[in-house]
């Protein structure tokens, strides 16, 4: 007796497990567990809110955001997912996050045990081509936010940009705190700028450079814009999707992803950096610069920019050196002392 249960368990496992990958093949939703976040209880309707927050992660992740300002942007917004809430944990985890942004299910594909097994009945929440880039990014190995393998992604202005000042050091500086204030300073701690002064100085300078004659006017003079979209800003997307090809290779190689995601999102991503190129006639290479708005908007949306975004242009437009105070006290010293900065020139 104890033989046949364990014979006609075995098959009803077998059954079942052969009815869920006949439903993933015909794009029927899983609906015995509990509800996705960004779509209802039917697995189907798509929740409005929760989905705007999936696609508001998802730019930020391709802005160059980290997983824990999307983690802590969700939390904020009170969207905890169903399952977060059934277990009673009160915000998001990172590895909550990335397993949403990641998820195949988001732009319409049905999965079974990880494997893209065809289009789901349910509609899209992101597009395909911004999908497969975060899945690029987030799963790259050499994505780095935090220890020997991860390493930590800037959060603030200058850190690997601003130079050490001090005669012979050739460092680049990055945040740390220094008796309460947040400070700039190279490893050999030579200088300990002011975050607060070094930012404002560096961001004045950049934007001062942006509207002066003989910078950015005669770059973008030489951009052919079709569509209204201008030739560096094509260059800047072509750029973005050759990483996240690169990066979905990486992933697949070390086994971060499977071979019918990457064979999937490598088709969306090339198919998009195929219809660019055809747009494309030349660039300079310069960051991301809204062709609508241009100057204008980039200088007066200055403060809300995404932070990757500003320190591209700060290291764009200026070489931004700290200086040593060399004995003084910091209330001493004014904001020359502190901070110097060169133009950088348009032939570079």
């Amino acid at each position: 007796m104890t033989a046949w249960a364990t014979y006609e368990g075995e098959q009803k496992a077998a059954r079942q497990k052969l009815a869920n990958q006949q439903a993933a093949q015909q794009g029927r939703p899983y609906t015995a567990g509990i509800r996705p976040f960004g779509y209802a209880d039917d697995h189907m309707t798509i929740m409005a809110q929760e989905a705007a927050a999936i696609v508001e992660g998802a730019q930020m992740i391709l802005a160059g955001e980290s997983l824990s300002a999307v983690a802590r942007k969700w939390t904020e917004a009170k969207l905890l997912s169903p399952r977060s809430k059934a277990a009673g944990a009160q915000a998001w985890t990172l590895r909550g996050v990335k397993k949403v942004l990641t998820s195949p299910r988001y732009i319409g594909q049905s999965t079974y045990h990880g494997e893209v097994m065809g289009e789901g009945q349910w509609p899209p929440i992101l597009d395909p081509e911004i999908h497969y880039g975060v899945v690029a990014i987030l799963n790259n190995p050499e994505r780095f936010s935090g220890g020997k393998r991860t390493g930590r992604t800037p959060d603030n202005l200058l850190s690997g940009i601003g130079l050490c000042g001090y005669d012979g050091c050739t460092d680049t500086v990055g945040g740390r705190g220094y008796r309460g204030v947040s400070v700039y300073g190279c490893t050999a701690t030579h200088t300990r700028t002011p975050r607060s002064i070094a930012d404002d100085r560096a961001s004045k300078a950049t934007l001062a450079r942006l509207v002066f004659p003989d910078f950015l006017g005669q770059i973008l003079e030489d951009q052919n814009a079709q569509d209204g979209a201008s030739g560096a800003h094509l260059q800047s997307q072509t750029q973005e999707l050759r990483q996240r090809l690169d990066g979905l290779a990486l992933a697949y190689a070390e086994g971060s992803i499977s071979l019918s995601q990457m064979t999937a999102g490598s088709a969306a991503l090339q198919k998009k950096l195929e219809a660019i190129e055809s747009e494309m006639v030349s660039s300079a290479g310069i960051p991301p610069l809204d062709p609508v708005k241009g100057v204008a908007g980039l200088i007066q949306g200055w403060p809300t920019l995404p932070l990757p975004t500003r320190r591209a242009w700060v290291d764009f437009c200026v070489i931004v050196t700290l200086k040593p105070a060399n004995g003084r006290h910091m209330s001493s010293m004014s904001v020359d002392d502190h901070v110097t900065i060169e133009w950088r020139n348009v032939s570079e």
